[in-house]
């Protein structure tokens, strides 16, 4: 569990409230070799790359900040292992290598990762973005075989074009605590609950004993926000203004956060200690009966197991049956630059492939095939095999956003008004016009700098 959760916990990224876990994805399909289920169905492309007049060497980049012995757990190791002839270096973001370093002093870079979001920010705002439509049909990469979810945002994204491959997936699901439900002899959650169900849960398990304060419910802000189920974007990709003030983001706010913050023990806890409720009340404390988080949360936190938890689909809205949170996958694409684009196609369809999504849906990260039998192995070499992982499937995944170079910085923009809101220092209103005005400068500022 250890080795699992470190493996985790590389990927942390700053996003509105709290870091996004990333999950690792795994590998299939080398050069001279077909994967079975590679992603891909078309000839063999590895004859092509199997002999070339100079050794390949790929040049590995993201700006998250993993250090080289992460990357190598992740991916290094198994792509050098697919692939023994290639030379792959991985460039580590800090101080003096960040893209835009390695780009002033002449450094090559072929291949960048990162969740949809932070990628399309990084590739777009380094000019480096390359479409591989034509590569990957060239290489036998089957784009059907992949949730159709995923590569419709992608492309939505990248204007029609395929910048980036998704090589593994996240979305939201609701986790709660049995022994907090087991002592209040209330029902658990169950897949298909509505948010009305959940918030009437909520208030059941929110309560006062032997001088703790329970608290039924609470969500990231982060994840349920820019993944919302009516998929909503911080920014209109078309204007290029923040959409704060339409009416779909005061619904967002009330179902999410408001209504749940009204209890008792929400209250109590905001008060007090001035932050909302998050990961340490659910694992730690534990005095948290139900968290809304992203779907590796459990592979990434070593104390997971201190408490008896499962987990249920994520509640949906009555007018949007069964549609769950948009999916949050990490990415991988080569740049415009890339010296042998052939290579790292290979590697792009070694990574999607299915004999790599089974090896890896088996340690926790969420495929991103749509293929049942990947789907079904999901986590069983963990200590989690017997978890409600269903769970992960029960609902549709909602329409991805266009992502766009401002999407963040007006993420960040929202964060400390979510604070004021939940603690009731401003109405949502104000909250939400205010935070349309500040972001709309700081859109503007952004332009000024390009």
């Amino acid at each position: 569990m250890g080795s699992k959760a470190k493996k985790a916990n590389i990927y942390l990224l700053p996003a509105l409230v709290a870091g996004i876990t990333l999950m690792a994805s795994g590998c299939s399909g080398s050069g001279g070799e077909q994967g079975k289920g590679s992603g891909g169905s078309g000839a063999d492309s590895g004859s092509q790359a199997a002999k070339r007049a100079e050794p390949v060497e790929l040049v590995i980049h993201t700006n998250n900040g993993a250090t080289p012995e992460s990357f190598d757990a992740n991916y290094g190791d198994r792509i050098r292992k697919k692939f023994p002839d290639y030379k792959i270096t991985y460039i580590q973001s800090k101080a003096g290598s960040t893209l835009q370093d390695l780009l002033a002093t002449g450094q090559r870079v072929d291949l960048l990762f990162q969740t949809d979001s932070y990628y399309f920010e990084l590739a777009e705002g380094s000019k480096l973005e390359f479409d591989m439509t034509d590569l990957a049909k060239k290489h036998g990469v089957d784009l059907n075989t992949i949730e159709p979810r995923l590569i419709e945002s992608l492309k939505a994204s990248g204007g029609g074009k395929l910048y980036a491959l998704p090589v593994s997936n996240m979305i939201q699901v609701l986790y709660y605590n049995k022994g907090i439900f087991d002592k209040f002899g209330v029902p658990y959650p169950k897949d298909g609950m509505s948010w009305d169900e959940v918030h009437e849960l909520a208030k059941k398990v929110d309560r006062e004993d032997g001088g703790i304060s329970y608290i039924g419910f609470t969500a990231s802000p982060a994840h349920i926000l820019g993944n919302n189920q009516y998929s909503i974007p911080y920014v209109d990709a078309k204007t290029e203004k923040p959409t704060f003030l339409d009416s779909t983001w005061n619904k967002l706010f009330e179902t999410y956060l408001l209504n749940p913050g009204k209890t008792a023990g929400y209250q109590k806890f905001v008060t007090g200690k001035k932050k909302l409720p998050y990961r340490l009340e659910f694992t730690d404390t534990p005095t948290l009966g139900m968290f809304v988080f992203n779907s590796s949360f459990p592979f990434s936190i070593p104390n997971i197991n201190d408490i008896n938890w499962d987990l249920v689909a994520l509640p949906a809205f009555k007018e949007k049956p069964k549609v769950g949170s948009q999916s949050m996958p990490v990415v991988f694409g080569m740049t415009s630059m890339a010296k042998d684009k052939d290579a790292a196609m290979e590697v792009i369809k070694y990574l999607v492939s299915e004999e790599a999504q089974m090896s890896e849906a088996k340690k926790g990260n969420m495929p991103i095939l749509t293929s049942e039998a990947v789907r079904k192995v999901f986590a069983q070499d963990t200590p989690f095999k017997d978890k409600n992982w269903g769970a992960l499937y029960y609902n549709q995944i909602a329409p991805g956003v266009v992502k766009n170079p401002y999407l963040l910085s007006v993420e960040r923009v929202l964060t400390p008004y979510v604070q004021q809101v939940i603690e009731g220092k401003k109405d949502l209103n104000t909250a939400l016009r205010e935070a349309q005005e500040q972001a709309e400068k700081t859109i503007a500022e952004a332009k000024l700098k390009k």
